[in-house]
């Protein structure tokens, strides 16, 4: 065996505790690149298999899906290089003293580079093919969850939406590739640097560490705050910053990588709420629908063959639904018929249209008349109580008529849906004219919702071109969403009252109450898969930046004990070490938190410039995984610290001092 390889395997026989941590980091950043190729892999074969029948129902999915691979893949690679890299640096930092001893009685520069490259390599052997398994286990049984869950939504669905486990061997051999180049590289950079420093500098420690003869004055408040032991934290990182440069490094970089993760999942969960609107918080919903076998192909024998439900009675409906004990109510009706048929039409002139609207028009060849666009009109009506408090959020006095500019159109072929604000300003009133004679109707506008305005329970409903929310209507369609803390107790009421309330011949088939929580949440919104998915990659991202935190702070500690067991000797007591070190875990907390919020947030922003999402939404700060972090941070840096010191009291005092570090 080489002397160097024989070397590394000792040291790695040595520092079990780093060893093993680089070891899990590795292992966890292989695993989820074999999971993410392979589910990619999945959802491929999977589109491949829908394309020509239910395209434009899944065409978002695809792209969003293909969009997810490329950009955790990316941050996977970052996290996966910003963990082991830091490892090696590490722990060739720990050992420059035993390099310079090394090139002191013959070793040469490359033999000292082998000795890291070694580890690497050694690491490398173990942990890439555990990795690979694991990473495998993970797409299978994520799979077989997947297939299980949606099961139900196949069975209400025209076509078939199943993932099937593929064992690509193109997606191993990537995964094996990247994972090796990463740990060689990683390896090489601290190996060269290592290499490279000549043997006196190397004992004396002079290139890790360089103290500034200089006098660090402490602050004021950090003496008053954390007492003498806080005043001597402060000036002991002031001096020696760089051997807590290694903690904030991983720090920052767990920081700015979950910030991202974060903020992807939080944008794809908006974006996703706009795409396919859903009421998440209703267990009960109660619909006035016409029957299917209502509807005629003429819409003159459409309006006079089906029934409605005025504003009055609904209201009624909506006061008894409240009475029962711990519900929430929000009632809404339109007057499209079944087929999106719509009542009126109405003529929109071009300057009152937005960039977005005119760009779908014209990719559609519409072409306007004199009078602008001939569009379709939904009237939509509310509770009481909540068409007031739509009132106050328009900005009008009860009774007003209210324009929704909101819009949901489909797209071509395989494009899915595009929402955007259609009006670019708000005329004052509309000429309505009915669909099927020449009738029309003067509707004035008082005021307007933007699209972010607009309540999920409306736009769960039809949102046309046209959408006004006015005060009283009759409509042909009318939805209860209800929130309450007994479903079935509740369904069973509310079917009750509704067939008690709405009587003319044939009523019961116009109604229908559904206990949402009979069916599983999987199905009522198939994204939430999809969250699922985002936030076991969170938490995933957040055990590889943990094994790089807890790796560099544990020898961090360690390499300091000479340092603490001196601190001991002149008399500071174990309570004033643990408040020293507090100050130190909430001083690198604070300096990572500096520099990994601003790069979360910068890096936030450039995924929101450059990945596409079907609905483009404005960027917010992701203010929830910043604030996650920063608890977080701070825990586990403070926990971390006090655990490593807690290893270190039980050392003697007279032998830690005399121990070379």
């Amino acid at each position: 065996m080489r002397l160097t390889l024989g070397l590394a395997y000792s040291q790695l026989k040595t520092n079990k505790n780093r060893t093993f941590w680089t070891l899990a980091g590795i292992v966890l950043s292989t695993a989820m690149i074999t999971a993410v190729s392979g589910f990619v892999a999945s959802a491929d074969v999977m589109f491949k298999g829908l394309v020509g029948e239910s395209r434009y129902y899944n065409s978002v999915y695809n792209e969003i899906l293909s969009g997810m691979g490329a950009v955790f893949g990316s941050i996977i690679i970052a996290a996966f290089v910003i963990v082991v890299s830091n490892s090696f640096r590490v722990s060739a930092g720990e050992r420059i003293r035993q390099f310079g001893i090394l090139k002191s009685v013959g070793a040469a520069n490359s033999q000292i580079a082998e000795i890291i490259l070694y580890e690497g390599v050694m690491l490398a052997i173990v942990a890439i093919p555990v990795g690979i398994v694991l990473g495998l286990l993970v797409n299978f049984f994520g799979i077989q969850i997947m297939d299980n869950l949606l099961e139900a939504a196949n069975s209400r669905n025209t076509f078939q939406i199943d993932f099937d486990f593929i064992i690509a061997w193109q997606a191993i051999l990537i995964s094996v590739m990247l994972s090796f180049l990463t740990v060689w590289l990683s390896a090489w950079i601290p190996a060269r640097k290592a290499s490279r420093m000549s043997a006196i500098e190397a004992i004396r420690g002079t290139g890790e560490v360089k103290v500034k003869a200089k006098n660090v004055r402490g602050g004021r408040f950090i003496g008053k705050l954390f007492g003498f032991e806080g005043t001597l934290a402060y000036k002991s990182l002031k001096r020696s910053s760089r051997n807590f440069r290694a903690t904030v490094v991983s720090l920052t970089a767990s920081i700015m990588l979950f910030i991202v993760a974060g903020y992807f999942g939080d944008q794809y969960k908006a974006a996703t709420r706009l795409y396919y609107p859903g009421v998440e918080n209703a267990n009960v919903v109660c619909t006035f629908l016409p029957p299917d076998k209502s509807k005629s192909d003429s819409s003159e024998s459409k309006e006079q063959g089906i029934h409605t439900l005025d504003s009055v009675l609904a209201n009624k409906i909506t006061s008894k639904f409240l009475e029962y004990p711990n519900t929430t109510v929000f009632g809404v009706g339109d007057d499209v018929l079944e087929g999106a048929y719509n009542s009126y039409k109405t003529a929109i002139p071009k300057d009152l249209l937005t960039s977005e609207m005119l760009e779908y028009f014209n990719s559609n060849q519409y072409v306007p008349d004199d009078n602008g666009y001939l569009l379709p009109v939904t009237l939509v009506t509310t509770d009481a109580e909540n068409y007031e408090k739509l009132c106050k959020l328009a900005k009008v006095q009860p009774g007003s008529n209210i324009l929704v500019n909101y819009a949901r159109i489909p797209g071509g072929e395989g494009e899915g849906k595009s929402i955007f604000e259609p009006f670019e300003s708000i005329p004052n009133t509309l000429s309505l004219s009915k669909s099927n004679d020449s009738s029309k109707v003067e509707l004035p506008l008082d005021g307007i919702l933007d699209i972010r305005q607009v309540p999920n329970e409306i736009a769960a409903t039809y949102v046309g071109n046209v959408t006004i929310i006015v005060p009283k209507l009759n409509a042909t369609r009318y939805t209860w969403f209800i929130e309450t803390k007994d479903a079935e107790g509740f369904a069973k009421y509310a079917s009750g009252i509704l067939h008690d309330s709405i009587k003319f011949e044939g009523a019961s088939r116009y109604i229908q109450v559904k206990n949402m929580e009979e069916i599983p949440f999987e199905v009522r919104d198939i994204s939430r898969l999809i969250m699922v998915f985002i936030y076991g990659f969170i938490t995933m991202l957040a055990l590889i930046g943990l094994t790089s935190v807890i790796s560099t702070i544990s020898t961090n500690i360690r390499s300091r004990a000479r340092e603490f067991a001196i601190l001991r000797s002149v008399g500071i007591t174990p309570a004033g070490l643990k408040r020293m070190l507090n100050f130190e875990s909430l001083l690198c907390s604070i300096k990572a938190l500096a520099f990994g919020v601003p790069l979360g947030i910068l890096g936030s922003y450039v995924l929101y410039r450059s990945f596409v999402l079907p609905v483009k939404l404005d960027y917010s700060v992701p203010w929830m995984p910043i604030l996650q972090c920063a608890l977080g941070v701070i825990i586990i840096t403070w926990g971390i610290m006090r655990h490593s010191m807690s290893l270190l009291e039980k050392d003697n005092i007279i032998e830690t001092i005399r121990a070379v570090y």
